[in-house]
């Protein structure tokens, strides 16, 4: 079995790879990294999961994974939540020589505070770890990169700084995926279960939705509106519960959920 992540080795998906090799009941052989996201999900199949970060605590969602799942027949297993510590790294070794730094775009805006206050010009890049790289290839002098500890390692870089992010629980949470037929195993799990639903065109129907579940004594823990794709201001809803699918409480909330959505996609528990 492999596992298959974005970006380059020592990015943080390569880095929430190894805390997935702990978790998964199976010999682990390879960790491939893709180019993109697209490459990753197109490789997801029997002898390849995928682990993707998809919510970050302090900036934003990946909405590209989020509706990939619309896309995809998968399902996730397990979701990581990785403690996110970004470094200024450089080949230089004096702080005060920094002019602008490069990283994910992610990554410049965990650290949009620390980046404001010492004037640093911020520049998008692909990956955090890809940047790390770059530097120690690029001849132009002050220039820096947003990564983690272990880019700087591989990489042999400076650290100049280290945890620069604003929040200092920065956490990325990522989704182990797998096909929706697969018999893999984990060594525990959580019991949370997500969804993806559209709602009916009637009067109170987000309403009528949330009250199936609080009638049923089911937790909610995350609802999220994303734009169907289908027409202009059209929303569908991502919405994360406790308790597994067998779960009495959760087959009635699911029952009465029918009777008020167009369509329901279950993503699955873990």
């Amino acid at each position: 079995m492999k596992l298959i992540y974005q970006w380059v080795p020592w990015a943080y998906s390569n880095i929430a790879c190894f805390k997935a090799n702990e978790l998964i009941d199976e010999e682990i052989t390879d960790m491939i990294w893709m180019p993109d996201f697209k490459s990753v999900w197109e490789q997801i199949d029997d002898n390849h999961i995928a682990i993707l970060p998809v919510e970050n605590s302090y900036a934003w969602n990946i909405h590209e994974n989020l509706y990939n799942f619309l896309r995809y027949d998968f399902k996730i297993i397990w979701d990581i939540n990785l403690e996110i510590d970004h470094c200024l790294l450089s080949k230089e070794e004096n702080i005060k020589d920094i002019k602008k730094v490069y990283s994910h775009p992610q990554a410049l805006d965990q650290c949009h505070n620390y980046l404001k206050k010492h004037w640093i010009k911020p520049i998008v890049f692909w990956d955090t770890a890809w940047a790390a790289e770059m530097i120690t290839k690029k001849d132009e002098k002050w220039v820096w990169a947003i990564a983690s500890d272990l880019a700087w390692d591989i990489y042999w870089l400076n650290i100049l700084d280290e945890k620069i992010q604003d929040q200092d629980w920065n956490t990325t949470k990522f989704f182990v995926i797998v096909p929706k037929n697969s018999k893999i195993e984990l060594k525990e799990k959580k019991w949370k279960t997500s969804i993806i639903f559209e709602t009916k065109n009637i009067p109170a129907a987000l309403y009528k939705c949330l009250w199936a579940f609080a009638t049923n004594n089911v937790n909610l823990t995350k609802i999220e509106s994303m734009p169907s794709l289908k027409w202009p201001f059209t929303y569908l809803f991502w919405m994360n519960f406790e308790w597994n699918l067998n779960d009495s409480n959760v087959k009635k909330s699911l029952e009465e959920l029918e009777f008020f959505t167009k369509q329901i996609k279950i993503l699955w528990e873990y």
